[in-house]
């Protein structure tokens, strides 16, 4: 599936009761070594006014395995041979022989009849390593690329080694580094911290990163 214009692997799916307004968590459906499972939030299991996901799925255990996909969720996914199928596909930016059923669920399964939600989970493609390149084609130190994305020495340290995924923070750098429009933005805001000549050429890399950018996404469109 492609997602802001590069391909992401899903690798499972996320299920949220929505109500009018609030949107409660209720679990996380993964496949696995042929088999399906499906794990209920422990607050959700336990909560007085939680309604199970499916007859198959009751709320008296928090764990169910499936060699196939669950019934009810399963029923979530158009048939093929419905008319509008091909519809479904386009509009959700899928191929009509996906066969992913994690995929075909979070994309034409998403919404449906009841009020349950399914949300894909992508697998991070951004970790230390792809963190401590992006520091070096922009010419800063541990210290000063610390200091310009607001995030500790010691933070990035362990994240470049691998020792520490420090998931928020390998969020935000993530987002400076496949946005360089945000990480220039950063840099014109602390960027007071390095020297100047410093400064321009690391406003000159992110300037030019974010035209590469550009011309793969122009790629992509064709």
């Amino acid at each position: 599936m492609k997602y802001k214009n590069r391909e992401l692997k899903i690798i499972a799916v996320d299920v949220f009761l929505e109500k009018r307004k609030t949107r409660v968590y209720v679990g996380r459906l993964t496949f696995d070594k042929d088999a399906y499972k499906f794990v209920y939030k422990k607050d959700y299991l336990y909560a007085k006014a939680s309604i199970p996901l499916g007859n198959e799925m009751p709320l008296t255990q928090q764990e169910y395995t499936s060699r196939a996909l669950f019934p009810s969720l399963s029923d979530r996914i158009p048939v093929r041979e419905n008319p509008a199928y091909p519809d479904y596909c386009n509009s959700a930016g899928i191929s009509i022989s996906e066969n992913n059923s994690l995929i075909l669920l979070s994309a034409i399964g998403r919404r449906g009849p009841s009020s349950f939600i399914f949300e894909p989970v992508y697998e991070r493609d951004f970790d230390g390593e792809t963190c401590k390149r992006f520091r070096t084609e922009l010419g800063l130190t541990i210290r000063e690329f610390a200091l310009v994305f607001d995030v500790s020495t010691a933070t990035v340290t362990a994240i470049e080694r691998g020792k520490n995924l420090g998931k928020e923070a390998l969020k935000r750098l993530e987002i400076y580094c496949r946005y360089p429009d945000v990480a220039i933005n950063e840099v014109h805001i602390r960027g007071g911290v390095l020297h100047g000549s410093k400064k321009v050429k690391v406003l000159k890399a992110l300037k030019a990163k974010g035209a590469d950018l550009d011309i793969d996404r122009s790629k992509d469109s064709r």
